[in-house]
């Protein structure tokens, strides 16, 4: 009976994580029933996406992100926010407007738009825990969600921020560095990469991990080079594509808080040395080290050559703001500023998962070289 259970979850992985996603849909719809008939939205960004929401469908301009209701006296404030986390919430309401009227649809509207970025999350968790894991183990990282309130916390109903969305970028560029096709993976984690630039800046050190990640690949194994190229031209191609498409007005200077030629520049500049890397042909891994050295002091080089304004805070406030507003703002703050309790909430998972990675290693130390999801030795590398 146990075999043929884990065969039939094997078999369905897909339907097992639909049909989560579903049970967690309705369980959080339930838990929020006051809060959303009472279109109570948690903070000052949910609202704000809101007005900008509204102020797309009434009619002000796709690269216009003014908010007119703040600093009125100077012409409205500039917020450097994207549209890309506009689309479903936008969508749904456009949809759901004839069916219940404006305000019902609005309220709907933001109650099921950040359910959506919690399904490619757990498609993607899904996906590496077969990659890395078992095959059989994906009923048990589904159920550990349950647990990771940072996470689950950002995709509740009324919340309409992007940080849900980030996460679904990030969980999927981690999928793409666990995938065997060196191809598909590498555009995979590219074009995760790009979106997620797209909507902000919030993931930039995790997405230069998975930039560095990709790098080191070729370093270990210079067979690693394709997957190198399609992701170097893939996070270039989507974050050039995702300027054009959801930069505002605004973001087209040079400004350090969100996608604007700054980071377009970095993206490329990055993307075309990857790609010189993985046409080296150079068999001592030591020597593609000290190149992927040499590469990343260039990419240091050029930013702070190029935007020496952005090597210090991004959001560009000046120390009266910062002492008066933003060092009280919770996100804002350095780790050692919050509470225990916080600090241990946002320090758990990332522990919990570096002991495990510390055991799994341990335990393998004496292995020859596996393929991971294959279960199969790998092939000694190919000279050339």
């Amino acid at each position: 009976m146990v075999e043929r259970l884990n065969a039939w979850s094997v078999r369905h992985w897909k339907l097992i994580v639909l049909l989560f996603w579903l049970g967690y849909a309705v369980y959080a719809l339930f838990n929020k029933w006051g809060q959303i008939r009472g279109f109570a939205l948690g903070d000052t960004d949910d609202n704000l996406r809101m007005a900008q929401v509204r102020g797309l469908l009434g009619g002000q301009g796709w690269f216009d992100l003014v908010q007119h209701r703040l600093d009125p006296a100077h012409g409205g404030a500039n917020i450097h926010w994207s549209r890309l986390v506009d689309l479903p919430l936008a969508g749904l309401m456009l949809a759901l407007r004839p069916l219940l009227g404006g305000p019902d649809a609005e309220r709907w509207a933001a109650a099921i738009a950040p359910l959506l970025a919690l399904l490619p999350i757990l498609f993607a968790l899904a996906l590496i825990t077969r990659r890395l894991v078992d095959e059989r183990a994906v009923a048990l990282v589904l159920a550990t969600m349950f647990f990771a309130v940072s996470t689950t916390g950002m995709v509740q109903p009324l919340r309409i921020d992007h940080h849900g969305w980030q996460l679904a970028f990030l969980a999927l560029g981690l999928a793409g560095l666990t995938d065997p096709d060196r191809r598909r993976g590498g555009n995979v984690t590219g074009l995760a990469s790009a979106g997620s630039l797209a909507i902000g800046l919030e993931m930039l050190i995790y997405l230069a991990l998975m930039g560095a990640t990709h790098v080191l690949f070729w370093v270990a194994d210079r067979n690693e080079r394709a997957r190198l190229t399609a992701y170097a031209v893939s996070l270039s191609g989507g974050t050039v594509a995702a300027f054009l498409l959801f930069a505002s007005t605004a973001n087209r200077a040079a400004v350090c808080d969100a996608l604007s030629p700054v980071w377009l520049g970095d993206a490329l500049v990055g993307g075309a040395l990857m790609v010189g890397l993985a046409m080296v042909r150079v068999e001592r891994w030591t020597l593609r080290l000290a190149l992927a050295a040499g590469a990343g002091v260039v990419v240091l080089a050029f930013h702070a050559l190029a935007s020496p304004q952005c090597l210090t805070r991004l959001e560009g406030v000046s120390p009266e703001a910062t002492e008066l507003w933003l060092s009280h703002v919770r996100e804002a703050r350095p780790i050692y500023r919050h509470g225990a309790e916080t600090v241990a909430l946002m320090l758990s998972l990332p522990i919990a998962g570096l002991l495990g990675y510390c055991l799994v290693a341990w335990r393998f130390r004496h292995r020859p070289r596996w393929c991971y999801c294959s279960g199969r030795r790998a092939p000694a590398p190919r000279r050339r």
